[in-house]
């Protein structure tokens, strides 16, 4: 949870916060919420503008209430999609069913996902056989935010890759055998590591304004004091960032 708070701090993109398991006799959420301030996370109830939901996942006591609320922040926020045109989006998850082959979790972001239509997602190309929502009820479409699980993948796709639909199955064959083709060419390239050398040329040709870090060490107090020394060390030509630190091997 941590670490997703900072990664979405990092992000600079709005958090909702579901405290979930309430319906457990040793349950106390404005322990959680009291946590949360550590993270420069206020709640609304105590004058900040994070909103906070209490839920249980096994009752669906609050559900609702949070997907009102998601729907109120984008409303707030003025979050708008095209629910025309070919459909574009991000996979969230793949596996692999042994009666109906590589299934892939697709969030739709633009446009409207079809039964039948030629796809690309990665280096992976196919046509969407079936959709299935998270009931696990077949869908004939899926527009902006949906979230469905497409049958119909060649290969499995890695989470966090983009998906679009295409005209026809040649041209998404094509295009996913060109990024197969690019991926092989970069896994025979040297790898190039990133080193102090390297970030200075870049600050001197004005091409690095920031260097985000993750701290990691054995015990918490060099944790904090190598935190601490990093933070002393931003310049007006280079601003230093430790988006998360943590004790651990």
């Amino acid at each position: 949870t941590v670490e997703a708070i900072d990664h979405a701090q990092a992000a600079k993109v709005p958090v909702i916060v579901a405290v979930n398991k309430c319906d457990l006799p040793g349950a106390d959420p404005m322990r959680v919420k009291q946590e949360l301030t550590k993270h420069n996370l206020l709640v609304e109830e105590w004058g900040g503008k994070v909103i906070a939901v209490e839920l249980s996942a096994k009752t669906g006591a609050g559900i609702d209430k949070l997907l009102e609320m998601v729907l109120l922040q984008a409303e707030l926020l003025e979050l708008k999609a095209d629910p025309h045109g070919p459909a574009r989006g991000t996979i969230i998850e793949s596996r692999l069913d042994r009666g109906k082959g590589v299934l892939a979790t697709a969030l739709v972001q633009q446009g409207t996902l079809r039964k039948g239509q030629p796809f690309v997602a990665g280096l992976h190309s196919g046509r969407v056989r079936a959709m299935y929502d998270e009931r696990g009820r077949i869908v004939e479409s899926a527009g902006p935010s949906a979230a469905v699980e497409v049958q119909g993948f060649e290969g499995a796709p890695l989470a966090g890759e983009s998906f679009q639909a295409m005209d026809s199955e040649s041209a998404a064959r094509e295009l996913a055998s060109k990024r197969q083709q690019l991926k092989r060419e970069q896994d025979f390239r040297p790898a190039k590591s990133v080193t102090l050398e390297g970030l200075y040329d870049q600050i001197q040709e004005g091409q690095a304004k920031g260097l985000r870090l993750i701290i990691k060490g054995d015990v918490g107090g060099s944790v904090e004091a190598l935190s601490d020394s990093v933070f002393k060390m931003s310049t007006d030509q280079l601003r230093l960032t430790v988006i998360h630190k943590g004790v651990g091997a």
